[in-house]
């Protein structure tokens, strides 16, 4: 555990306010408590984020205590990834004896996804603690016959649906199968707990839902990421059929240039071994899958208890689930989705070695055993020699290594110490190259909606070079949305000394208007949203708030209105504001004072 944290603690303020979009969300809350129940952008409340405000409850809570700062918003996923990684060990430790526990928590807390993760301010840390503290729940109540665990993992199961909607929602089938399978409770009582968990689950993830569509729309602020106003409408589609599915409609802004997109599509099987995510938690990814067929083997004769069963049937059923649904849910995958898979994946490979040590002294288990971790090294083969800025030995120095302590232990060594030379030599093979990848992410600064572990890749189509040519402004309008411009020290000057207005200026993208708050100390309005492409503010509300004097300046950004929709509300809005007003320069920024002296 003090590894872990040494790992998720250190160079923690290099990231600063990481997603500038969710640290200004913060910053609103912390200043207007409106804001901090709807996670609004602006304490202005002219819009919310495109997700459930949870997760800024709790980086709210922390910068209440520790003052608002970049290290006050990051600390708290630190401290739930350890929880998570420590969550995972109880679990396997209530299945499997210590050093499998141990390798599955190693496993989890180095996967190069979570360790960025676990330093960075979007929802999935948390997420995933809640999820995996389900699981534990679960197992709890299976193992101790009490129904109220249960309902407390389907609370715990609301929250997550409340800080990523449906993606929290991923091991649902793997759980309530689990109880529902080996919970020793009569069948009667059985349904009863089970309904009473749905329940919890239910009213924890739906109450702020109802409560915010419960409101008229002019008396709250916009629903960030829906056409139409509605957090149901938010979840069903944006985050939900739309993103898993696709066909929803897809903004220019929104769009990658073209040279980064040689296929309409990479959905299929091998999608999460592709250079576009392969570094984030691929390592063991298909030896873990191979390990489902070992563990399936094994049924029988080793899940001799109710709480093994159930956690050998949630690692499976869990992992395939979240491995299906990146694999082949639409285009609209993020590469850090694929930290859903680092849980169940750790439990599995915990699950797994647990039977490879206990059934050692059998060929068959021991070649089972091999075929897995050839598996697991062949990938981060590939992995690592797809990849730039690594050595060109280190492939095949790992896959060399790795093969030998293999071979090693299939014939078996004579002796009890070379045999645990010999493992040793194979785990360090095989968490080689995802520790080294989460200490470069360690080393590295990240910063906009889309961070990415590990290297460049060598396909200059991958999203690695994408984010790396954004971060270099090619394209102009593409580093505004990912990432947001960085602000004029003049521009900033101008704001933070705005006073009378309710917004110190509107701009446009939410990157850009939050950092521009964060920099300003004053509320900005993000119009259009996260990629302008929201109906916030129309365009008739926007001249209302103009001519009572609630908005200081209009910040032009010139590169990002060359994409947006001429019908859009906010393209509608610039021309207004443009046929209108007076244009000045502050720096290289053109501004519009929207108040008259």
């Amino acid at each position: 555990m003090a590894t872990n944290l040494l790992l998720y603690g250190w160079n923690l303020s290099a990231n600063g306010w990481a997603n500038y979009y969710y640290s200004a969300a913060v910053q609103s809350g912390n200043l207007d408590v409106t804001s901090f129940f709807y996670g609004s952008s602006d304490w202005g409340n002219s819009i919310t984020v495109d997700k459930p405000p949870l997760s800024l409850w709790v980086m709210g809570l922390s910068t209440r205590l520790l003052g608002l700062s970049p290290t006050a918003v990051v600390l708290p996923q630190v401290l739930m990834g350890v929880g998570t990684t420590l969550l995972i060990y109880l679990i396997l430790r209530r299945c499997v004896s210590a050093v499998p526990a141990i390798f599955g928590a190693i496993v989890f807390f180095t996967t190069p996804i979570v360790t960025l993760m676990s330093r960075y301010n979007n929802p999935d840390p948390l997420m995933l603690m809640l999820m995996t503290a389900a699981a534990w729940f679960v197992l709890r109540s299976i193992e101790t016959q009490r129904g109220r665990l249960f309902v407390v993992a389907g609370a715990l199961l609301g929250m997550a649906f409340m800080t990523k909607q449906l993606q929290g929602m991923l091991n649902v089938p793997a759980l309530g199968l689990a109880f529902l399978l080996f919970s020793p409770q009569p069948w009667k009582s059985r349904l009863g707990t089970a309904a009473v968990g749905a329940s919890a689950l239910i009213v924890t993830g739906g109450l702020w839902m109802a409560v915010v569509d419960l409101i008229p729309s002019d008396q709250r602020p916009y629903v960030g990421g829906s056409p139409s106003n509605s957090v149901l409408q938010l979840t069903l589609a944006y985050n939900g059929i739309e993103r898993i599915a696709g066909g929803g409609t897809i903004s220019k802004a929104m769009q990658a240039p073209s040279q980064f997109r040689p296929v309409d599509s990479d959905a299929g099987f091998f999608r999460l071994l592709n250079v576009n995510y392969n570094q984030e938690a691929s390592w063991l990814l298909f030896a873990g899958l191979l390990a489902v067929i070992l563990l399936a083997a094994h049924w029988w004769s080793n899940c001799k208890t109710p709480v093994l069963k159930a956690a050998t049937l949630v690692s499976i059923v869990w992992l395939v689930t979240a491995f299906l649904l990146l694999s082949f849910m639409g285009d609209q995958i993020h590469t850090y989705y694929t930290a859903a898979i680092a849980p169940p994946l750790a439990l599995l490979l915990g699950l797994t070695l647990e039977i490879l040590i206990a059934n050692r002294a059998s060929l068959r288990t021991r070649l089972s055993g091999a075929a897995t971790a050839l598996t697991a090294l062949l990938s981060s083969w590939l992995i690592l020699s797809g990849t730039t800025g690594w050595p060109e030995w280190m492939p095949n120095a790992v896959l060399g290594v790795g093969i030998g302590a293999v071979a090693a232990l299939i014939v078996r060594p004579p002796t009890r110490n070379m045999e645990l030379g010999a493992a040793t030599v194979l785990a360090a093979s095989l968490l080689f190259a995802p520790v080294a990848t989460s200490l470069h992410n360690v080393t590295k600064e990240f910063h906009g909606s889309n961070p990415i572990s590990g290297m460049l890749t060598r396909n200059p189509a991958s999203i690695s070079h994408l984010l790396n040519s954004l971060e270099h402004n090619d394209p102009a309008w593409g580093h505004d949305v990912v990432v947001g411009r960085a602000p004029d020290p003049q521009v900033v000057e101008v704001l933070s000394d705005t006073s009378g207005c309710t917004w110190a200026a509107a701009t446009y993208a939410s990157q850009t208007a939050a950092r521009l708050q964060l920099e300003s100390g004053r509320p900005v309005m993000p119009v259009g949203g996260f990629s302008g492409s929201d109906p916030s503010p129309t365009l008739d509300r926007f001249r209302d708030s103009v001519a009572a004097g609630q908005i200081c300046y209009f910040v032009q950004q010139e590169a990002f209105t060359e994409v947006q929709d001429p019908e859009s509300t906010s393209a509608a809005i610039s021309r207004w504001v443009e046929t209108n007003f007076e244009s000045e320069k502050l720096g290289s920024t053109t501004v519009y004072p929207l108040i008259q002296p």
